[in-house]
């Protein structure tokens, strides 16, 4: 990590501390503040024929806990790990009949710098975070990926909202993204750690505006008046602090999801971070311990693949916003560093074919088996 403020400079400091012989992957995930030319041009001068994905960040988990202003990366080296990366873009333009063939064409790049099938294997996949395009993406990567474990994130630019972007082929890039394959000689863990359940306190979809994320009613009442009067605040209190601890869920194919809100409009409609759509129901979400599912996510982590000796973590920016309204957040960087999680804080989340908020979600890499004796 760096929190350097000249992008060269953090360039070259992330370098130093990720450079390893026969890199086969580098992934860094950074401040908006890092995206310049000076910056991607010394990444690539430095770190050579490895290949470098990355995005932009609202906020990083490094080796020191959530930090913002700072970059953050972890590097992965052959024999043990091979990676194979495509650009996905323009999103604006995403067609589905090519999803497929781009998904294959990457497997079998993949197998071929391999020389034979993985032991193991992961799909990452980073996006523009305000594309909105995440669910058009992930429900077609989803089908043609099925076999193996698919997550990601959306990138984001602290909250802002007004300039995203993913690193891939040398560069940032908007309204694009990244579909990165690794194949692993040790076994990998993905997993999607939520700690919000429905209420069963239940309101409708009355009005809403799916292709941009905008809910105009709810109840049949305007959408920002009839949430405030359901989570108890008056209009002129709602703020992405009480967005971030009053979200909502919704039930799909027998589990639940979560969807946060963004933002109040002044026209009296809501901004969700995912796509809603007219008639649907939801219900107000009840907070569970978040620190409790984060220790019991990594004691199941354990159990199954042993000590991690990484974990790459997207961890929704309402999440972080939660743990500093309950003076929580640096108990739990202390357990992300615990767990040698690298990762960033997101505008939404990617697991199989979904897109998500307020999860934490992501992928564990166990480690090498000791020789025989």
């Amino acid at each position: 990590m760096s929190t350097a403020t000249n992008p060269v400079q953090a360039a070259r400091e992330l370098h130093a501390q990720l450079v390893q012989d026969d890199a086969s992957l580098v992934l860094f995930f950074c401040a908006p503040e890092y995206e310049t030319s000076g910056f991607a041009r010394t990444l690539n001068e430095l770190f050579g024929p490895a290949l470098v994905v990355g995005c932009t960040s609202a906020g990083e988990i490094t080796p020191d806990g959530y930090l913002d202003n700072a970059v953050t990366g972890i590097s992965f080296a052959r024999p043990t790990f091979e990676a194979a990366a495509v650009r996905l873009g323009p999103l604006k333009d995403f067609e589905l009949t090519r999803c497929g063939d781009v998904a294959e064409a990457l497997r079998a790049t993949l197998r071929a710098r391999l020389g034979h099938p993985p032991r193991h294997e992961f799909a990452m996949v980073l996006l523009d975070g305000l594309s909105q395009r995440e669910e058009l993406v992930m429900s077609c990567l989803g089908g043609v990926l099925s076999d193996i474990p698919v997550f990601g994130a959306s990138a984001g630019d602290g909250l802002t909202f007004e300039h995203t972007s993913v690193f891939v082929d040398g560069a940032f890039h908007t309204d694009s993204g990244v579909l990165l394959l690794v194949g692993s000689d040790v076994p990998v863990r993905p997993f999607r750690n939520q700690h919000f359940v429905s209420s069963g306190k239940r309101m409708v979809v009355t009005g809403a505006d799916p292709a941009r994320r905008v809910v105009t009613e709810i109840n049949a009442e305007p959408a920002v008046a009839e949430y405030a009067r359901v989570i108890g605040y008056e209009v002129d209190a709602l703020t992405p602090m009480v967005f971030a601890t009053h979200p909502l869920v919704v039930r799909l194919g027998g589990a639940e999801y979560v969807r946060s809100i963004q933002k109040a409009n002044p026209d009296g409609s809501l901004t969700f971070y995912c796509a809603i759509d007219e008639g649907l129901v939801l219900t107000l979400a009840e907070g569970r311990d978040l620190y409790s599912r984060l220790e019991d996510l990594f004691a199941e982590i354990r159990s199954e693949i042993g000590e991690p000796a990484a974990v790459i973590g997207f961890d929704c920016v309402l999440r972080k916003l939660e743990c500093e309204r309950n003076q929580t957040k640096h108990k739990v960087a202390r357990l992300l560093q615990a767990n040698r999680v690298i990762g960033f804080s997101t505008f939404g989340e990617q697991f199989r074919s979904m897109h998500v908020n307020q999860t934490f979600t992501g992928v564990a890499i166990g480690r090498a088996e000791e020789p025989d004796a």
